[in-house]
């Protein structure tokens, strides 16, 4: 088996590898489904599953860092990432096996799950995008900002609002049962933003981080709402969205192992990158509209999300039409050192002066 991966291409390894995580996905959720070997192992396997596919998305990331110099920063910072939201999963292992009590909540385990999110955060922020200006940079973060509003402003009238209402536990408690989809929201927005940035070689790994996170919200918000309704235990099959989700970021960081992006300073946008942050602010219009026509009462949190969005839209207009003021101010002296060459030129170039033979 070594040797044949030796002998194998690196497009052929990335296949070997996205099949075995495809059987480890369907081979976990069987197992989970049909219980085999009855609760207690079920429960094990479901626990310890997902502990080993995040800590093995954390070495492979590890090892992705280390061999990419465009984004070390990025595989770095997902690895901590991934191995905080694993050490999460150990403690909740140990409340769930060893000591097979009920896992608290809040408990040593929300301490890993949600440390894991800013590293996750940063690591795509600093994501190499092909744009090494400032100003872009900054756009790209009120984009990512916007998206996450607009959805979050959705996410709240829908699902987030009752349950926060509807639950009973402290402020904290309420706090951390909202961090979870809120956190998911974010860092697919981010992910969006950047995939409609970036330039087509290094979209691979970004989209295979991109369906890992989509793994993630879908495992959130189940777990969210079973939990709401008292429905969640040990052993259920969305538990699989996790270990998929993990495996998915373990692949993209193989993919940029084996095909290592290649950056290119541009400056030139596409229309996606252009119109992508408006799509959803006109969703959260759209829907505002509908509800204040249908005589339905629009709560403060939802007042204060939509000024927000306001203010980032705002904000980002004025960034673009100040990077835009910068460009005009600059043209007259591009112009100016333009012909200032050709003027130079044209007397030492015999040809341009009309004195060829």
């Amino acid at each position: 088996m070594r040797r044949v991966l030796a002998a194998a291409t690196p497009g052929q390894k990335f296949r070997i590898a996205a099949v075995a995580a495809g059987v480890l996905s369907a081979t976990y959720l069987a197992w989970i489904v049909v219980a085999v070997g009855g609760p207690r192992v079920t429960l094990a396997v479901d626990d310890l599953g997902q502990m080993a596919a995040a800590w093995a998305a954390a070495l492979i990331c590890a090892m992705a860092a280390q061999r990419s110099m465009a984004a070390r920063a990025t595989w770095g910072l997902l690895a901590i990432s991934c191995f905080l939201w694993g050490a999460g999963e150990a403690a909740w292992s140990w409340y769930a096996l060893v000591q097979n009590t009920p896992v608290p909540f809040p408990s040593m385990a929300d301490v890993g799950f949600l440390t894991a999110v800013p590293f996750a955060c940063a690591a795509l922020l600093v994501y190499p995008s092909g744009s090494r200006r400032t100003t872009d940079r900054i756009r790209g973060v009120l984009d990512g900002c916007i998206i996450a509003v607009a959805i979050l402003f959705a996410s709240w009238a829908t699902i987030l609002g009752p349950i926060y209402r509807s639950h009973k536990d402290s402020l904290l408690g309420q706090v951390i049962v909202l961090a979870y989809p809120m956190s998911d929201v974010v860092m697919v927005s981010l992910v969006i933003i950047l995939m409609a940035r970036t330039c087509s070689r290094g979209r691979e790994s970004l989209g295979l981080v991109m369906a890992g996170l989509v793994a993630f919200a879908a495992a959130d918000s189940g777990f969210a709402y079973l939990t709401e309704v008292g429905r969640y235990t040990g052993g259920n099959f969305l538990d699989v969205g996790w270990v998929a989700g993990y495996l998915l970021i373990g692949l993209g960081a193989l993919w940029a192992i084996w095909h290592p992006p290649v950056v290119v300073d541009r400056d030139d946008e596409s229309t996606v990158s252009l119109v992508a942050p408006y799509v959803p602010v006109l969703v959260v219009l759209v829907a505002t509209s509908v509800q204040l026509i249908r005589g339905r009462h629009i709560g403060i949190v939802s007042w204060v999300m939509a000024f927000g969005l306001a203010l980032l839209v705002l904000g980002r207009e004025a960034l673009q039409l100040a990077g835009r003021a910068k460009e005009v101010r600059q043209m007259p002296s591009a112009t100016a050192v333009d012909a200032d060459e050709l003027a130079s030129g044209s007397e030492e170039d015999p040809v341009l002066m009309g004195r060829a033979p």
